[in-house]
């Protein structure tokens, strides 16, 4: 089985792993507590954290 990458870095990465544009990403990282921070002027997230937080979105709803 594959191992999947876990930290994501730069904007590009995070795009591609949630599957939704900069535009909505940066929405929910200012409005939703979406795990990516800045580091140095490049965007760094996990992929963990990332699903834990969308299961937390799906569980709200």
């Amino acid at each position: 089985m594959k191992q999947q990458k876990r930290i994501l870095t730069g904007s590009k990465e995070i795009q591609q792993f949630v599957g939704r544009s900069w535009t909505v990403i940066y929405k929910w990282i200012r409005e939703m507590e979406f795990p990516a921070v800045k580091i140095d002027g490049i965007w760094e997230s996990d992929s963990e954290l990332i699903l834990e937080w969308r299961k937390r979105q799906i569980m709200r709803d």
